[in-house]
């Protein structure tokens, strides 16, 4: 599927599940901007499904294991609290979450859920010719603020 929310009919009165698991690494070099970032990314997922209303959103932590324990002590608490008033910003809070410590890269994301009625999603493959597109940030931000991945996309779209 080419969707990055999965929607899952429940057993009960016609209401469906709308979920997302996002992850990236650091855009920015304030950590509670970060937190934000990486929370509203996370929601954006389930919002381009037309679901507004987020019941639960977790928290996905990769500490960086090249980071010192008094930089862990003090990046981190932050970038959690960015998350957190992002999620409260949205109508939702954190109610849980995982951090380890595993890999040389911080990665930042989480899980964010809505349970829905079908007349509150937009399915993207129903779009028909004439539906209005919604940009809210310029094709390819991601992207152009990871250079790794800028410049495996360049030798790509130069083939």
């Amino acid at each position: 599927t080419s969707l990055d929310s999965c929607v899952i009919p429940l057993r009960h009165g016609g209401l469906f599940l709308v979920q997302t698991t996002d992850f990236f690494y650091p855009l920015v070099d304030d950590p509670y901007i970060m937190g934000k970032i990486a929370c509203a990314n996370v929601l954006s997922d389930v919002y381009a499904m037309g679901a507004v209303n987020i019941d639960n959103v977790l928290m996905l932590v990769s500490s960086s294991n090249k980071m010192t324990e008094k930089e862990r002590d003090t990046v981190m608490p932050i970038m959690v609290q960015g998350f957190k008033d992002c999620a409260e910003e949205a109508g939702t809070n954190v109610q849980g979450g995982q951090t380890v410590i595993i890999n040389p890269w911080l990665v930042v994301g989480g899980v964010a859920t809505s349970i829905c009625t079908q007349n509150e999603m937009i399915i993207p493959e129903n779009a028909v010719v004439g539906d209005v597109l919604v940009l809210t940030k310029p094709l390819g931000t991601q992207v152009a603020n990871l250079p790794i991945l800028f410049n495996r996309a360049i030798l790509f779209i130069e083939r």
